[in-house]
């Protein structure tokens, strides 16, 4: 039982990082979603459970690298967008 949880969560994990090279937040935040509640189970200590949550922790150490440099690359381009906005202003007032 355990072991089809953690197969299901891998499964998920796996969308979740496919989801995040494609950029489908929206999908990631889903996946992750369903994922999350079969994580939080009690889960074997034997060692094909404990592989599946080392791979599981591995695919989420990727995805944080994933999703931390699309926020950097979002906030550099509002910062840019905000600063193009103020100079626009500043040179269109009187």
């Amino acid at each position: 039982m355990s072991t089809d949880i953690l197969d299901r969560a891998l499964q998920l994990t796996r969308g979740m990082l496919a989801a995040a090279h494609a950029q489908e937040w929206s999908r990631l935040i889903e996946l992750e979603a369903e994922r999350e509640p079969l994580l939080l189970r009690k889960h074997a200590s034997d060692p094909d459970s404990l592989a599946r949550l080392d791979e599981i922790l591995a695919y989420d150490r990727e995805l944080q690298a994933i999703v931390g440099s699309a926020r950097d690359l979002a906030a550099g381009q509002w910062q840019r967008e905000t600063d193009r906005a103020r100079a626009i202003a500043a040179y269109v007032q009187p």
